[in-house]
């Protein structure tokens, strides 16, 4: 178990400050490294969680200062789709060990969790990310030691890894498959009759169309904002400010 070092919040907008200021892949990197050693971690691996095996890996943001030979062997299409961590991440958007991704995982998952342990990285967290104009995507720290962390820290540790996150995502991006949740006048004038809490028949009155045409239009709207019912879709179109409240 190793010493944790208690770091006061001047400590954590430096390191904030120093990651925003970098300009390249490996300088952020290096400045997020800075930071999480005094809780026990040294390596890192942050990326996006998007299906291998519908883009290109070559497209899909993945950094780490991991060896290059594990490094390799994790960015193989089927580590990816069989990774408990990666999966966890998908789910949760609280920080969870790799112990506790470990434990929920087919035999297979704990094969690709325990591929590390070779590398001396034998205790690691994922810290999810997940934002309404973001990739879902996730920053997981690795090291030697297992590292008994108060909430404080773990909130510490989360704060500086999004701002590491979403630097670098912005640095590299837009990506080929990031969805630009833009409605168009129709959808827009839809969602928000929806969200007054009229019916399809209703709205499709008020517009002078068909109520077919109402349904499409919801649906198209729906696909756009990956909601997955009629609440979902009005609750993402006012949070990603596309009709007002």
């Amino acid at each position: 178990m190793t010493p944790m070092r208690n770091y006061d919040g001047s400590a954590v907008l430096e390191a904030i400050r120093l990651i925003l200021a970098t300009h390249s892949d490996s300088a952020a990197l290096i400045a997020l490294a800075g930071f999480i050693e005094a809780y026990g971690f040294e390596k890192i691996f942050l990326g996006h969680l998007v299906n291998p095996y519908s883009v290109p890996l070559k497209d899909i943001l993945y950094l780490s200062n991991w060896p290059e030979e594990l490094k390799a062997a994790r960015k193989k299409q089927a580590a990816i789709l069989h990774d408990p961590v990666a999966i966890c991440a998908i789910r949760s958007k609280r920080p969870f060990t790799w112990a506790e991704a470990r434990a929920h995982a087919t035999r297979s998952g704990r094969r690709i969790v325990d591929l590390v342990h070779g590398f001396g990285l034998t205790h690691g967290m994922m810290f999810p990310m997940h934002a309404l104009d973001s990739v879902s995507g996730g920053v997981s720290l690795g090291g030697p030691l297992k590292t008994d962390l108060s909430p404080i820290q773990i909130r510490e540790l989360e704060i500086v890894c999004q701002a590491a996150y979403y630097h670098l995502e912005s640095m590299h991006g837009p990506f080929p498959y990031q969805k630009v949740a833009e409605l168009t006048g129709r959808e827009a004038e839809c969602v928000t009759f929806a969200a007054s809490g009229k019916s399809n028949w209703e709205i499709a009155h008020i517009l002078g169309i068909q109520e077919d045409t109402v349904k499409k239009t919801l649906r198209r709207a729906s696909n756009k904002l990956d909601a997955v019912n009629r609440t979902h879709l009005v609750a993402s179109a006012i949070a990603r400010h596309q009709i007002f409240p």
